[in-house]
């Protein structure tokens, strides 16, 4: 009995505080009009809910549960979130960069003949490559502190059948740009 109140208190806060309860219409009115604010809000999750039936295939046994509040997406945070993901490519791309250095300096140990120790170190060579340039881009979206708004965050929880065929709680982050253009975060 101890541990029912508990879930009792949160089952009734969520349900009071319900982003899908719906409005009533004041009296004397006849149908109730949702502020200008709910049809952006609306217009937004139409806008997310039509990238999610055209992308059917990464939400497998899609159904909505939960919208988050929108936000706005700024350049300074659209450089955070793409500068972390640009150093996770950049650690990434390290291992096999590291691994082609060793190749090259166990080639060079072993006096491995010249045409063979060139293609260890070509192979070293690209990769470097490939690192600075992943460097290069996650350099760009440092120091970023420009405010302008350039879309609206919105966070949506939704059930989904994973690939052993149950059914779980899933979230993502979309941002809604200006133009109705729909990118997941």
């Amino acid at each position: 009995m101890k541990n029912l109140f508990p879930f009792l208190a949160l089952l009734a806060a969520a349900g009071c505080n319900s982003p899908t309860t719906p409005k009533s219409a004041p009296a004397g009115a006849g149908a109730a009009v949702p502020p200008p604010a709910d049809a952006a809000t609306d217009s937004l999750h139409q806008a997310v809910a039509a990238y999610i039936k055209a992308n059917a295939a990464a939400f497998p046994g899609y159904e909505a549960v939960r919208w988050g509040r929108p936000t706005p997406y700024t350049k300074m945070s659209e450089a955070a979130i793409k500068g972390v993901v640009a150093m996770q490519a950049f650690d990434d791309a390290l291992v096999p960069r590291n691994q082609a250095l060793a190749n090259y300096k166990a080639s060079l140990a072993r006096h491995d003949a010249p045409a063979r120790t060139a293609a260890i170190m070509g192979i070293y060579g690209k990769a470097n490559k490939h690192n600075d340039s992943l460097l290069l881009i996650a350099n760009r979206y440092i120091g970023v502190k420009d405010s302008a708004r350039i879309g609206t965050q919105l966070t949506h929880t939704y059930r989904a059948t994973n690939k052993a065929g149950a059914t779980g709680l899933d979230s993502a982050t979309f941002v809604v740009r200006p133009g109705g253009q729909v990118e997941q975060l």
